[in-house]
């Protein structure tokens, strides 16, 4: 059996949570970071 069956609904919950924060965490630094990139590009030409 997969692992994935052995834990409960509570820790289940709990890595959904952790997930999704870390999705939207790494969405906001991506965002940081390519608008700082198109900054510098845009006044180096």
């Amino acid at each position: 059996m997969s692992k994935s069956l052995w834990i409960t609904p509570e820790e289940h919950l709990r890595k959904k949570k952790v997930k999704k924060n870390l999705l939207y965490v790494s969405l906001m630094l991506g965002t940081a970071i390519l608008s700082t990139l198109v900054t510098i590009a845009t006044y180096q030409f």
